[in-house]
């Protein structure tokens, strides 16, 4: 039943941002039939339309029109991405998107206008919170990736990545109907960039896990899971996306977890594929000291504990 009514269902791969939803897109997009869009809610990188982090839409706020019209337009192939060509890369790569655009626009024209019957597979952490009116109103079928606050922390501070909090809080409906408790008692602004990440990551997975728990057609997986058993875990998400799982997807999955694949990503290098995934489950904890690891445990709050446990 749950194949013949997801079977041609687009697909959304969303979590909070680094929890390998790019490794988890990519792999599904070597199933047959399937085209790949990339981030088309990033503010920075996505289509035009876009300009807030986390946008959270719901039937019957005002602007669900504005992102119901919007996500029509990235199905149907006709969403033009943002110009690229002002985060640099060379002279003749920035002529080269001025004129084409950039190699995310590319693919997904190529995904969405090529002939054939294909289901899209939206590699979006920005989508995360709009996920379940994605599923709801678009019949997506949305799988949630969840990575240990821990190693999402140790993740963006190894990027200098940091997070500005007035894209949530200026979202009212947001706010009232999820984060208004949970944020009450902060002051982001004084907080240092590791302590926004873990509150983020409460932030993001408290309103996940409502929308998997009220939702069959929303799935969690841990990527501590999928990074110690990927073929079992793959052949998991193939049948509940009703994606074939061919002997190209095994290859795929193995060529990229094998365990000869560095455990670490170079430094600064924002993708990287292949990686031994079952040594790279924990190496927060060799960089991240005590004294930090509990101050995450204390802001990532009830989700980290439902899914993780009180002593890690």
């Amino acid at each position: 039943m749950k194949a013949e009514a997801t079977r041609n269902r687009h697909i959304l791969v969303t979590g909070i941002h680094r929890s390998g939803t790019t490794f988890v897109g990519e792999m599904l997009s070597s199933a047959p039939n399937t085209g790949y869009v990339q981030e088309p809610f990033n503010p920075d990188l996505g289509i035009e339309g876009i300009d807030i982090w986390y946008p959270y839409v719901r039937n019957g706020i005002v602007q669900e029109k504005y992102y119901s019209d919007l996500v029509n337009l990235i199905i149907s192939g006709h969403a033009k991405y943002k110009n690229r060509s002002r985060f640099g890369g060379g002279f003749f790569r920035t002529i080269g998107k001025k004129m084409f655009g950039s190699r995310d626009y590319l693919r997904y024209l190529a995904s969405t206008r090529l002939p054939g019957s294909r289901r899209l597979i939206l590699k979006d952490p920005l989508a995360s919170l709009s996920s379940e009116w994605l599923h709801r109103k678009f019949g997506m079928d949305v799988l949630i990736l969840l990575r240990h606050p821990a190693g999402f922390v140790d993740s963006t501070m190894r990027l200098g990545w940091d997070f500005d909090f007035s894209n949530l809080t200026a979202q009212t409906p947001l706010m009232e109907d999820y984060l208004r408790e949970i944020l009450a008692s902060f002051d982001t602004t004084s907080m240092q960039p590791w302590q926004r990440g873990a509150l983020l990551w409460q932030c993001i997975y408290s309103v996940l896990d409502v929308f998997a728990n009220r939702n069959p057609g929303i799935k969690i997986i841990r990527l501590e899971d999928l990074s110690l058993n990927p073929e079992e875990k793959f052949l998991e998400i193939h049948e509940f996306t009703a994606l074939p799982f061919t002997k190209k997807s095994l290859r795929t999955i193995r060529k990229s977890t094998a365990s000869s694949n560095p455990v670490k990503a170079p430094g600064g290098q924002v993708h990287f594929l292949r990686r031994n995934s079952s040594k790279s489950v924990d190496v927060w904890r060799k960089s991240l000291d005590e004294t930090t690891i509990a101050g995450i445990r204390k802001l990532a709050g009830p989700p980290a504990e439902k899914y993780y446990g009180k002593d890690w």
